[in-house]
């Protein structure tokens, strides 16, 4: 057998405080798992495997390349704190521990993973019982290490429109493992519903939108473009009937009445209206708070019209954005923390995915 000891030494002052003592898999791992040992200077995994190749991190989809991921983002996850890769170190042993070969790794040829800037405090939020779940290997684990490190990097991003790009990632992430659905649509649907049906799954969410008001909302995004955009044909407003229909809340449900005549004569060429416009009425005519609605219309349902029209290029790259205060940037510095308190509740829930 071969061993690889791998050391990642971190720039921090102060006294040494141990932070994780544990066991990490990987897919070359089998049977058994690596150990690995956390501390606020220092990562290191000692990894046991029947033979190890002669560039073991930089082979292609390298585990040893994974297992270092894993224990960088548990590292973050649990300090909170950006961390400069002071360098990392690889020991090779052969059987009986006989000491093989050293290679030291200098932090002039590391890509740091964070710049010292970075304010992860919101990370703070994460369950560290629900954290370590990353080091495990299954499909979940898998879902939440990437989005912790799209997380992460969000929290390090230049600008808003990385930041809800890296956001976006890791949600993309999380609801996909969590409903286990294939398509964005039965992923949506899968969320939407567990959002309404479960609301205290989702406090971090909730809180973030529960102050809102009806008319904050609509001076804060761009309904009327969406519904276009979202039902281009009359045939297409048959789930614009069905999502009104599910919706209890009046902030939701009073935006939907002030610009149903965007679509109204599609909705009534598909004898759709009478049953959305009865809806509304009756809803608002006893007006209620359903903040999983509003969660879901932000999060969900709008959020993803605003995603598509980036990643599918329907604007100008965002670094001609030249304003500072461009409506855009505007839109998105609003929205961002809405999406990071749904994916900090989908991994602190993780373990029920």
């Amino acid at each position: 057998m071969s061993v690889l000891e791998i050391e990642i030494n971190l720039s921090v002052s102060g006294a040494t405080a141990v932070l994780y003592s544990g066991f990490v898999k990987t897919r070359s791992s089998g049977n058994h798992a690596d150990k690995i040992f956390i501390t606020n200077k220092k990562i290191l995994i000692n990894c046991v495997r029947s033979s190890i190749g002669p560039d073991p991190l930089k082979s292609h989809n390298s585990t040893f390349h994974k297992i270092i991921v894993k224990g960088l983002a548990l590292y973050f996850l649990l300090t909170c704190k950006p961390a400069k890769i002071k360098n990392l170190i690889l020991r090779r042993f052969g059987s009986n521990d006989k000491f093989i070969s050293e290679l030291t790794v200098p932090s002039a040829d590391i890509a740091q993973t964070t710049h010292a800037s970075a304010n992860l405090s919101a990370v703070s939020k994460i369950d560290p019982l629900k954290a370590i779940l990353l080091l495990e290997e299954t499909p979940v684990a898998r879902s939440v290490l990437y989005a912790t490190t799209h997380l992460i990097k969000a929290n390090d991003a230049r600008n808003v429109f990385d930041r809800f790009d890296r956001l976006w990632r890791a949600f993309n992430s999380l609801y996909r493992a969590y409903s286990g659905k294939t398509t964005d649509t039965d992923c949506h649907i899968f969320l939407a519903n567990d959002i309404r049906q479960n609301p205290a799954s989702y406090p971090l969410a909730i809180a973030s939108i529960s102050g809102l008001t009806s008319a904050m909302i609509r001076t804060k995004v761009r309904w009327i473009l969406m519904l276009q955009n979202n039902y281009p044909t009359a045939k297409r407003t048959k789930s614009l009937k069905e999502s009104i229909l599910r919706t209890k809340d009046s902030r939701i449900l009073t935006i939907y009445r002030d610009t149903l005549t965007v679509r109204e004569k599609f909705l009534k060429a598909e004898k759709h209206y009478t049953a959305v416009d009865s809806h509304i009425k009756t809803e608002l005519a006893a007006p209620s708070i359903n903040n999983s609605d509003v969660v879901v219309t932000l999060c969900i349902k709008y959020m993803y019209y605003v995603r598509n029209k980036i990643a599918h290029a329907e604007r100008a790259d965002h670094g001609f954005s030249f304003l500072l205060d461009h409506a855009e940037q505007k839109e998105l510095d609003w929205l961002n923390p809405m999406l990071e308190a749904l994916v900090i509740d989908l991994i602190n829930i993780s373990d029920q995915f």
